[in-house]
């Protein structure tokens, strides 16, 4: 019946093979892979890891000391689920190396990886070959076209296997007379009896300790009444017969229900230790069932994970040579742009320096300076000395209200603050308008230089014209003179 379910399925693994007696066909040999060191060194490292693990787990299992034939199902069913998360991340590793890889290519690679012995010739025997018979050498066995493929097809075939056999095996077991374990009165009698025993005395300890305390302290209670009577001696008496009634009932009660409840606990367990073992092994099946199933998640998880980080970093590695390579690009730009910037701003600096050079050589320029700094001097020191005098009178004028209550002192004081005050606005106001009317003067002297020459010397000839003409009329006048004094005499 589980042949003709395997054969309804599809291709059987490794392990039902072998326990149905089947032998896989023998394949030509396989070329070893066209792989770095590197990428084989990271495969191997990663083989080893699943095969330990499994080893541990194969371990577990044994430890439970079930019997032969199921042992060695859960060990198969174990090595067949680290095989499947073994080849999961192989083909996972490599297209973490290569993104691009072909699916004929990442086929091929796994082929030749896992039926070579240059990746998988250091793992067991054992392990290799659950490795060899999920990927079987025969291409035609395959359940898909590409290795990705048979692994998805292939884990749907074991779900569906493992289901329908789980359901044969419920139809087989249902199909069973009930078990009955032979009951042997005398042996369930003498394990009661020494359960009984044993509780009784244990439990029968504790409560007559309990009932030891709990009575002295009640007799001790109920002695304190008439201690005044008795001279205290009732409070010793009371708590030594509490003790002892405490003891007493402690002990006989605890070991009623010692033994009774001993018995009874002990005779159960005898007689259904059967299934109590059965249900123990069954409580660790599941368990370790269930730590396997969640370790092959977490090797598929950390395969995903490491091949989504290799993803990441590829693509913030192009990302950061797109920036490198914009960034140089950019600062060539910049160069070139600060070089000619450079060459303006040097251009502009003689420029500007020919025509600061120039100004200063100017004539007009030169004039213009020397008067305005004559005018500043001359005049600031007019408004200097005027602002000083008037500024004194001024606060000599306003010190002399407060003189009063001074005793005089505000005059001078007053008299001294004005006076720098007076100064420094006088020399700031004199040596502005100075400079300001030096600098206006001798510019338009300068500039009308022409017409001051030409007028002067116009006003020149018009004098020497004038000193002539009154020459002149004066030696006439002379000469009339004389003329009429020689007449006259």
């Amino acid at each position: 019946e589980v042949k003709s379910i395997i054969s309804k399925c599809g291709a059987p693994c490794a392990t039902m093979a072998a326990l149905l007696g089947e032998t896989p066909e023998e394949a030509p040999e396989v070329p070893e892979p066209d792989l770095s060191m590197e990428l084989q060194d990271q495969l191997k490292r990663c083989l080893t890891e699943h095969e330990a693990c499994c080893t541990k787990e194969q371990m577990k299992v044994q430890r439970l000391l079930l019997p032969h034939g199921r042992s060695r199902l859960e060990v198969d069913a174990i090595r067949d689920r680290y095989a499947e998360a073994a080849v999961i991340e192989l083909v996972t590793t490599l297209k973490s190396f290569d993104p691009d890889i072909s699916k004929d290519k990442l086929s091929g690679d796994i082929y030749r990886i896992l039926h070579s012995d240059a990746v998988v010739g250091h793992l067991s025997m054992s392990f290799k070959g659950s490795l060899r018979a999920y990927v079987p050498r025969n291409r035609s066995e395959w359940l898909g076209e590409d290795v990705e493929r048979h692994i998805a097809c292939k884990r749907a075939f074991l779900r569906v296997l493992s289901q329908q056999l789980r359901r044969v095996a419920g139809d087989l077991v249902s199909r069973l007379p009930p078990a009955t374990a032979p009951f042997d009165r005398t042996a369930v009698t003498r394990v009661a009896l020494l359960s009984a025993s044993g509780s009784s005395a244990l439990l029968g300890f504790y409560c007559g300790t309990v009932g030891l305390l709990g009575g002295s302290a009640a007799g001790t209670l109920v002695g304190a009444i008439p201690a005044p009577l008795t001279l205290g001696l009732s409070l010793p008496v009371g708590a030594i017969v509490g003790g002892g009634l405490g003891v007493a009932a402690g002990t006989l009660m605890g070991g009623a229900c010692g033994f009774v409840g001993g018995g009874a606990t002990g005779a159960a367990t005898y007689v259904y230790r059967a299934d109590l073992q059965d249900g123990i092994v069954y409580v660790k099946g599941n368990a370790a069932a269930t730590s396997t199933r969640l370790r092959t998640r977490a090797f598929e998880t950390t395969g995903y994970v490491k091949v989504s980080a290799i993803d990441a970093v590829d693509v913030a590695r192009g990302r950061v040579l797109e920036l490198t390579q914009s960034a140089s690009e950019a600062m060539s730009s910049a160069g070139v742009v600060t070089v000619s910037a450079a060459k303006g701003t040097q251009a502009k600096a003689a420029k500007l320096g020919a025509d600061l050079l120039e100004t200063a050589q100017d004539r007009k320029t030169q004039v213009t300076a020397a008067a305005a700094a004559g005018g500043a001097v001359v005049v600031g020191v007019g408004g200097s000395a005027v602002g000083f005098v008037s500024g004194g009178a001024i606060g000599a004028a306003c010190g002399v209200l407060p003189a009063l209550f001074t005793f005089g002192l505000s005059i001078p004081i007053g008299a001294a603050i004005g006076s720098g005050a007076g100064l420094c606005l006088g020399a700031a106001a004199g040596g502005t308008a100075g400079l300001v009317g030096g600098g206006t003067t001798g510019y338009s002297v300068y500039a009308h230089r022409g017409d001051i020459g030409s007028g002067l010397s116009r006003a020149r000839c018009r004098a020497n014209q004038f000193v002539s003409l009154v020459r002149s009329k004066a030696s006439d006048v002379k000469t009339r003179l004389i003329g009429d004094k020689g007449g006259t005499d």
